[in-house]
């Protein structure tokens, strides 16, 4: 049943082409994979994804991944996403992962695959390939041959003609795939050589500018001075002794020493490790630098780096990427870079040989509970990323949760109200909870990814088993900035994730969302009033629905539990919290955003009506007010109220869904089992 596509990606990974990420859409096919194969070149083109997908790129020296953990979490993410989430329509579907390296045949299809290969990230190639003769059968055109890269054109001709409307409406998305570079034929077969691969495409539309086709040739010529400095840096890598600085006094005045003395290290990176010379080297190689590219560095320890980052000539950093061996502390490594004082980009980027995601996690909480926060803008972590799109669940429910200060929200909670909203009552949907604190999102993604939810909420309709989906893809991939189209993907909110997916597969986890969080002064919950009153056409062509939508960013004062165990009671009063609009959580959480630039994401919201007006639909909404304004006080309060008073009601849906053997999982959500 359905529309079967998979989607891969692919990449030279060191001498070998190999495949890196697949998922399985159930619901792809013509104009529809032709959108994702264009959301997932802007995903893996966009400069603020590079650093991470680089490292998953490079060739380390590591076992066969295929029985550890997500192997290239980043990578899988990115395909994830832009498989899921049509930006343009505001519509999340369903995919599932496959195996990283499912073979391009291995899949249930009826629609052909999508390919990307990432070898080059500057420019990323595409192509479609049909399988098994699911096509129109054209005798005379190439889109219906199977094991041939076509372009999306090509592609759409196996459905439509030429001239039809279908095509005619989206010639701009035809005419945008075709500014990409196609995926040679050679890529598919070095990636599945068991594949019968129809080489018959002119050269000149498949020459490759990635590294595989490059001349050969040779490297650098050193200069005597040179090959005596390196020799000299071997030395001391291989010394365990105190480091003399005079010792590199004949070399430092070099011309290009720093440059030498970089390339020597990155060429011996596993040698640069605990010895006091390595973290000297490391303060000679890269004094000035604004990123500290560390990840090589395999292993680096905490105190190794402690004494790197104490030297004047790296206070200049602000962004250091690392590699963190299991048995390093995770405690020892923040206050190791405590001492970084302009650090606001952190990237501890996992090997695909690991076992588990424990060293991202312990990191995570170590960075929550320290002592000297870091004023971490950009948190990068594999383990999250792997935890996100695997649906592992590793922040369990807890009193009076422990938030990272640059990463405030903790949940989202979201009210159906109106004559739609009722509708959903009986089925449990009606107050969805969605716990937010295990996605590192930053205060502007925040932002940014509520309004493109809101988006999403325009243009659909009640749907019975939640918006959980819409929720977690719409955050993953909010922009980082206002008033930018980036798309920067952060990771998939575990729980959240985990929950929807089960409500998409199965209608008996009805009614089950994340336990409602303590309400703490550190710890931020946004609110949102969702009111949809549609009236049936009965006859009339047209369906009409009023749309308003309101908010609120909510903080208590004091502690305020929640757990039907502890709580006083759904008497929360105006008095006890602070409630404030999105410019006044930015200027609490980020005072340095300009937040003018909200206007922007406004008037988009307000777009996202007319896009979905039509013949058919109309949406109207409120004539003196904005469609999206801020909750009063006690408006919020009441809402707030709401969702404890119904604590009970989601906890005996958790029990019931365990007693017929819902998952182990359900008992990381911290509801009592027992009732």
């Amino acid at each position: 049943m359905g529309q079967r596509h998979q989607l891969f990606v692919i990449a030279r990974v060191g001498n070998y082409y190999r495949p890196l990420a697949a998922i399985h859409h159930q619901w792809l096919y013509g104009v529809s994979a032709l959108r994702s194969c264009r959301r997932l070149l802007r995903i893996f083109s966009d400069p603020s994804n590079r650093i991470a997908l680089k490292h998953e790129l490079d060739p380390p020296e590591f076992e066969d991944p295929e029985r550890t953990a997500c192997p290239f979490p980043f990578i899988t993410t990115c395909l994830a996403v832009g498989a899921a989430y049509n930006f343009d329509l505001g519509r999340v579907d369903t995919i599932h992962e496959l195996a990283f390296d499912t073979g391009f045949d291995q899949g249930d299809n009826n629609d052909g695959i999508t390919v990307l290969d990432i070898t080059d990230l500057v420019d990323v190639r595409y192509c479609f390939v049909n399988l098994f003769g699911h096509v129109r059968d054209f005798e005379t055109d190439r889109a219906s041959r199977d094991n041939t890269p076509l372009t999306g054109r090509e592609y759409l001709k196996g459905y439509y003609d030429v001239t039809s409307e279908m095509v005619q409406n989206n010639i701009a998305i035809i005419e945008g795939l075709e500014k990409s570079p196609l995926v040679e034929t050679k890529a598919l077969s070095e990636t599945w050589p068991w594949g019968e691969w129809d080489a018959d495409r002119p050269v000149a539309d498949t020459i490759n500018t990635g590294p595989h086709t490059q001349p050969q040739t040779l490297g650098p010529t050193h200069s005597l001075r040179d090959l005596a400095a390196a020799q000299l840096f071997s030395r001391l890598l291989a010394t365990e002794d105190d480091f003399e600085p005079s010792i590199l006094d004949e070399v430092r005045d070099l011309p290009g020493f720093q440059k030498v003395l970089r390339e020597h290290l990155l060429c011996h990176s596993k040698q640069v490790g605990p010895a006091q010379t390595s973290s000297h080297l490391l303060q000679l190689a890269y004094a000035g630098e604004d990123l500290l590219e560390w990840n090589s560095y395999v292993n680096l320890t905490a105190e190794a780096i402690k004494v790197a980052l104490t030297s004047d000539a790296l206070k200049s950093a602000t962004g250091i990427i690392l590699t963190i061996q299991r048995h390093v502390s995770p405690a020892e490594l923040v206050e190791a870079l405590s001492s970084l004082d302009s650090l606001h980009a952190l990237q501890v980027l996992d090997r695909p040989d690991r076992k588990d995601e424990q060293s991202s996690n312990q990191l995570f909480e170590a960075l929550s509970k320290s002592t000297h926060p870091l004023a971490i803008k950009k948190l990068t972590l594999s383990g999250l990323y792997a935890n996100g799109i695997r649906q592992n669940i590793w922040r369990p429910c807890r009193d009076n949760p422990v938030t990272l200060e640059p990463y405030p929200l903790v949940q989202l909670l979201v009210a159906h109200e109106g004559k739609d909203g009722d509708m959903l009552k009986s089925l449990g949907g009606a107050l969805e909870s969605f716990y937010l604190g295990d996605a590192a999102l930053t205060p502007v993604k925040v932002a940014t990814g509520l309004f493109q939810y809101l988006m999403t909420e325009v243009q659909s309709w009640p749907i019975r088993n939640g918006t959980g989906l819409a929720v977690a893809h719409c955050f993953s991939c909010s922009p980082p900035a206002l008033g930018s189209d980036s798309v920067e993907i952060a990771p998939l909110p575990a729980e959240t994730y985990k929950i929807a997916k089960a409500a998409c597969h199965s209608s008996g986890f009805g009614g089950l969302y994340s336990k409602l969080r303590d309400l703490t002064p550190r710890a931020w919950t946004a609110v949102v009033s969702e009111s949809k009153d549609t009236h049936d056409a009965n006859g009339v062509t047209t369906q009409t629905t009023h749309l308003q939508f309101k908010y609120a960013f909510i903080r208590s004062k004091k502690a305020i539990p929640v757990d039907p165990e502890t709580r006083r009671g759904s008497d929360i009063q105006p008095s006890e919290i602070e409630v404030v609009d999105l410019a006044g959580f930015l200027h609490l959480t980020a005072p340095e955003i300009d937040t003018s630039k909200l206007a922007h994401h406004f008037d988009e919201l307000d777009a996202a009506v007319v896009r979905a007006t039509d013949e058919r639909n109309r949406i109207t909404t409120p004539q003196h007010i904005p469609l999206l304004s801020l909750l009063s006080p006690e408006e919020a309060c009441r809402l707030l109220n709401q969702f404890v008073a119904s604590v009970p009601e989601v906890q005996e849906a958790c029990v019931r869904i365990s007693r017929w053997g819902g998952g182990h999982w359900i008992l990381d959500l911290g509801f009592n089992h027992d009732g």
